[in-house]
């Protein structure tokens, strides 16, 4: 009996029927913490984020101790990886957000020397603007959204009857592809995605259209 109960029990345990989600508030709540860790790692070199913490635990004995030791493990792991996903996120929000507003386009162009001046006064920088129609993307306009805490460039291009949307902003990741320009390709919520990084610029495109037609978009946009 005793071999078949922790049999039972181990086979819930892999099943995947006790999960459950945790609520949305508590996700922002820890990403904002860690948000919070990576501004204060970049001010000041990184510090011991839970002393105080372990303060108020070293009277718990050793599951205080633990609980600290995982929360630190956490906000390490999570650094390196929240950062990407969050932006990616937040391109997807903007980029939904402006196909369901009527704003979608702040400068409605198709000339790239119309567009590109346009953003000068209301960014610190100046987005590299090109036509794409002779590769089957006409630029159609640009216009300014807010991504990873500042306000961003976007230009707008279209395929076919499929929107798309370049963000391009000053690179502050420090990453090595920012010097090799690699692609990273993802998807989110049904939207392709692609990130890469040069010349000193962070550059997302997103779009509904299929992955293999943006990263054709991304070539042309490179090339």
């Amino acid at each position: 009996m005793e071999t078949k109960s922790s049999s039972s029990l181990g086979e819930t345990l892999r099943n995947g029927s006790l999960y459950e989600r945790a609520p949305s508030h508590l996700r922002a709540e820890v990403l904002a913490q860690v948000r919070q860790a990576q501004e204060k790692k970049r001010r000041t070199g990184w510090h011991w984020p839970l002393r105080g913490a372990g303060l108020t635990f070293a009277g718990g004995g050793l599951a205080g101790i633990a609980l600290c030791s995982l929360m630190f493990a956490t906000v390490l792991w999570m650094q390196p990886v929240v950062r990407s996903h969050d932006v990616a996120q937040e391109i997807v929000a903007s980029h939904v957000r402006a196909l369901m507003s009527s704003r979608d386009i702040d400068v409605m162009s198709t000339d790239q020397h119309t567009v590109k001046p346009w953003f000068n006064g209301r960014i610190d920088y100046a987005p590299p603007v090109v036509d794409l129609a002779a590769q089957g993307f006409p630029l159609v306009g640009g216009r300014l959204d807010y991504v990873d805490h500042r306000a961003v460039a976007v230009m707008i291009y279209r395929y076919l009857k499929h929107p798309i949307d370049l963000y391009v902003f000053p690179d502050a990741s420090g990453k090595a592809e920012a010097a090799t320009g690699s692609l990273k390709t993802q998807t989110e919520d049904g939207y392709s995605l692609v990130e890469w990084h040069k010349n000193g610029m962070t550059y997302w495109a997103i779009s509904d259209a299929s992955a293999e037609y943006l990263k054709r978009f991304v070539e042309a946009i490179r090339g």
